[in-house]
């Protein structure tokens, strides 16, 4: 066989070779078309469940505090209606109202037949009304809560009705929505057996002196713009949770992120924030899209939450932040740098699933971790936001999740349908 046939074959054999490789290769590398959505089968084994699909519903007696001891309804509609710590005052009077659904669900008047008893324990709202608001806002001051209002509540609470004392008070509540939560009554040692309505959720060891796992229950903040400010939101926001109005047309969020607070002097060494401010004003305030800012009037503020796709909530002093619900009543998607944070009702709603968390460490790429956001996710997250995450504050169904809380404490399993009708 001549050079030039065996070169001729050598080359034939050496071509095919490379085609089948590169077919080979080529059909490992090709994807599979995507597979159909899993069905759905046995609902109730899902998480999380529907809110209508309660764990228990219990029967909650709510005492009836008399006016000479109990901060005064007037007090309550004034001095403390723009506090930031009114969910205290918020929840009472939604569980109170014959006309709401929570009372028709949950209250009995017949104490004999309760399994829960509500305190309405009015706290911030006193130390606004009569403390704070008397001494130049000097929150250090205590001006002798607890002789004045505290042992007269629970002495009332105590002598006057057989429950306390039957179980110790482990099956009554009370809410504590400050950023000390009981901590700043003397004698909070009276209502410790009790379960607690906090708005500190907080995973670190240094809140072990204010918060108690396992019988605290994390709930939603007040906020002014929300519930002090008699704002309507659908001025602002479609029925769908669109922009009604923004730079660049309607039904379009043309702000990438927003955050409007405190923060501007901080430095990055300090304890407040844990030094995460200093970098929106330092850098962040510096791009495009951004919008960072300490303060807004309310209308406006409202304005540029509808316009906003992520709205920034790093920790201040505590790890919760009230800007949260601003945001999700908004439509916004909440964007949590605040490590160790508990939010409320974790163990019910998929937080995840409509909002970002960003660990400290990664703060300085924070515009990095948003950007890589494809659109298609955002917009299930936006979505969620509308049509979940809203849903937990607590002028929504606050008292649901509240209750499904309480029912885990006490373990008391009686599965029921709420009927809720969503």
């Amino acid at each position: 066989m001549s050079k030039y046939k065996t070169r001729q074959i050598t080359l034939i054999t050496l071509s095919v070779a490379l085609v089948l490789y590169f077919i080979s290769v080529s059909s490992k590398a090709a994807k599979p078309s995507r597979p159909d959505p899993l069905p759905l089968v046995h609902l109730n084994d899902y998480w999380p469940s529907k809110v209508e699909q309660a764990l228990c519903r219990p029967k909650i007696y709510v005492y009836n505090i008399p006016d000479a001891i109990q901060v005064s309804k007037h007090d309550r509609s004034t001095t403390c209606y723009r506090s930031n710590y009114k969910s205290e005052i918020m929840l009472y009077d939604s569980l109170t109202d014959p006309s709401s659904t929570f009372y028709k669900l949950y209250v009995t008047e017949d104490p004999g037949e309760a399994e829960l008893f509500y305190i309405p324990f009015f706290g911030s709202c006193w130390l606004f009304s009569q403390c704070w608001s008397k001494h130049n806002w000097n929150w250090e001051e205590r001006c002798g809560v607890d002789d004045a209002y505290v042992n007269p509540l629970m002495d009332f609470i105590t002598n006057n009705y057989p429950y306390w004392n039957r179980t110790g008070g482990q099956d009554h509540f009370m809410v504590h929505p400050m950023d000390h939560t009981f901590n700043y009554y003397k004698s909070n040692d009276r209502f410790q057996p009790a379960i607690f309505l906090t708005t500190i959720g907080d995973k670190r060891g240094m809140t072990m002196p204010k918060q108690r796992y396992g019988k605290d229950i994390i709930i939603p903040s007040a906020t002014q713009l929300l519930h002090s400010t008699n704002l309507d939101i659908s001025q602002y926001i479609t029925a769908d949770g669109k922009p009604k109005y923004s730079k660049v047309g309607s039904n379009t969020r043309d702000i990438m992120v927003l955050f409007r607070g405190l923060g501007e002097e901080t430095q990055p060494s300090d304890v407040y924030s844990h030094g995460i401010r200093s970098l929106l004003f330092s850098y962040y305030q510096h791009l495009p899209h951004w919008d960072i800012a300490d303060r807004s009037t309310d209308e406006q503020y409202a304005a540029l939450l509808a316009r906003s796709k992520y709205g920034l909530a790093p920790e201040g002093w505590t790890l919760d932040t009230t800007r949260v619900w601003e945001y999700l009543a908004f439509g916004v998607v909440p964007v949590i740098i605040a490590d160790g944070i508990i939010e409320p009702f974790e163990s019910d709603v998929d937080w995840d699933s409509f909002s970002v968390r960003i660990r400290r460490q990664d703060a300085h790429r924070m515009d990095e971790i948003l950007e890589s956001i494809s659109e298609e996710e955002y917009q299930r997250k936006q979505f969620a936001v509308w049509y979940h995450g809203r849903t937990v504050g607590l002028e929504k169904d606050a008292w649901h999740y509240i209750v499904r809380d309480m029912c885990r404490i006490k373990r008391i399993i009686r599965p029921e349908n709420l009927k809720l009708g969503y």
